[in-house]
């Protein structure tokens, strides 16, 4: 039997192992391969795999075959377990195979496609985690995890493992305080500091997210994917009389507290101020990419910005929400 899958690096990862386990193999009674993988190595495993129904074999194959080399290596070994039967149980890992090479896979036996759950899906993911992991929670849990971790779903998975060990039902404020974690996929603490115009808030915040490990180039990715959510925004609302969140959240793919966040940052810009925040963030991304010291840069920045939203507008050219 020959089992494959491939797509998220952590998903794919886990489910192989998964199968072996399942399947009553542990690490003693499995071969592995990976870096230095060759077609004999595998033709000599392979033939092995059945013996008295004890030895499982694991190919992985993001180890073993990497960039244009590794092409024609994996060729052979993918031709040797088409023409080599086995009795045994077969594991194979290929993160990045190619709708191609999953086709093929599913000639061998089964396959499986695990792809990076993201917006709606990955809070969908959380919540069956949780539930999986039984821990008992209030409904706004799981969209406060995928808030605080993103799509870090090695982070996410531990988190949750930690959580389980808790006899309580869990409410979203009593998981940011164990998490102890600021968000670094969106920083919404820095973010409505800076729509509120308070420069000392917002580089303290700023501060506070650098000490607790977050690097400066994440915390403005952070910030260039909120505004340009703003920008989007902008433009929705230039050709629509009028724009619910609900609207933006099915436009733009994203969750709907995103979305009402995105246009309440939106109704505060005018189309001139909007133009200087983007410039801003394009001059703070030159810096950290050019050698300037990118602590410096992001506290600029986020000084920047605060001016931007505490100066006079113009006439609001949005609707407020």
């Amino acid at each position: 039997m020959i089992l494959s899958f491939s797509g998220d690096p952590f998903l794919s990862t886990r489910a192989a192992r998964r199968a072996l386990r399942s399947r009553g193999f542990h690490s003693e009674e499995t071969n592995e391969l990976g870096e230095g993988m060759t077609e004999e190595q595998v033709r000599m495993l392979l033939a092995q795999t059945g013996l008295f129904g004890q030895q499982a074999l694991y190919l992985d194959f993001d180890a073993a075959f990497q960039g244009q080399a590794g092409v024609k290596p994996r060729n052979g070994v993918m031709k040797v377990l088409e023409e080599t039967p086995t009795e045994g149980l077969v594991v194979i890992v290929d993160q990045n195979a190619t709708p191609a090479r999953q086709k093929v896979f599913r000639s061998f036996g089964e396959h499986e496609h695990l792809p990076t759950p993201r917006f709606g899906a990955l809070t969908h993911w959380v919540r069956q985690e949780l539930s999986g992991a039984g821990v008992r929670f209030r409904r706004d849990v799981p969209e406060v995890l995928a808030d605080l971790f993103g799509e870090d779903l090695p982070a996410l998975s531990g988190e949750i493992c930690k959580l389980a060990s808790l006899d309580e039902e869990l409410t979203g404020e009593r998981v940011r305080t164990l998490a102890n974690r600021l968000a670094a996929r969106d920083a919404f603490d820095l973010i409505e500091a800076i729509a509120e115009g308070d420069g000392s808030r917002a580089l303290a915040v700023c501060q506070s997210l650098l000490v607790h490990g977050e690097s400066p180039a994440r915390v403005l990715g952070a910030l260039s994917w909120q505004y340009g959510l703003v920008a989007r925004c902008v433009a929705l609302c230039e050709n629509r009389a009028q724009v619910k969140p609900a609207t933006v959240s099915q436009v733009l793919k994203v969750k709907p507290f995103v979305a009402r966040k995105a246009l309440a940052l939106a109704v505060k810009l005018d189309e001139a101020r909007l133009g200087r925040v983007l410039a801003s963030l394009l001059r703070a991304d030159e810096g950290l990419k050019t050698g300037r010291e990118a602590s410096w840069a992001l506290e600029e920045l986020a000084l920047e910005l605060s001016s931007i939203f505490a100066s006079p507008s113009s006439p609001q050219l949005l609707p407020r929400l």
